[in-house]
């Protein structure tokens, strides 16, 4: 691979840092919002429509913990093992993260939808959203970062 300034992949460099560091504030958001409303005596009403709490429960974590954990890997891939040996490995986990967040964010909108059909607190819903948001942003940073590399990839094979 041919290789262009240090500038531009300085700023490469940059922005994947920015995206991994989004990334893992992103999911330490994601948890807290998810356990700390259960911790502080205010569990999530989702589970307490029907059926067995501990099954619900446990359905939203085999849902939601491989995602979760593949933003994380992605955040750690980021900061830890990015280089320019790895930008194309980094740039097609870019394009599962841009898949993962837009199906994590249609999740997230089909349980407000269901909170408002069944008027669940407020918070529950507010809550929701501010994660649905941060999922579809982030599903767009993916995106806007994936072109950046694809971009700077472009340019290097025409210098050559």
């Amino acid at each position: 691979m041919a290789q262009t300034s240090p500038t531009s992949w300085q700023n490469i460099e940059q922005w994947v840092k920015f995206y991994s560091w989004i990334t893992v504030a992103a999911v330490i958001y994601g948890i807290a919002a998810a356990h700390v409303p259960f911790i502080i005596g205010h569990p999530w009403s989702s589970c307490k429509v029907s059926g067995s709490d501990c099954a619900c429960v446990l359905v939203f974590h085999l849902f939601e913990v491989p995602l979760v954990s593949f933003n994380a890997f992605i955040a750690w891939y980021g900061l830890k093992k990015f280089s320019q040996e790895r930008v194309v490995r980094f740039s097609s986990l870019l394009g599962f993260a841009f898949t993962v967040n837009l199906l994590f964010f249609a999740f997230e909108i089909c349980l407000m939808l269901d909170g408002l059909r069944r008027q669940a607190p407020d918070w529950e819903n507010w809550a929701l959203l501010s994660v649905a948001l941060i999922l579809v942003s982030g599903a767009g940073l993916s995106l806007f970062l994936k072109q950046k590399i694809v971009g700077w990839i472009e340019d290097g094979k025409s210098t050559t």
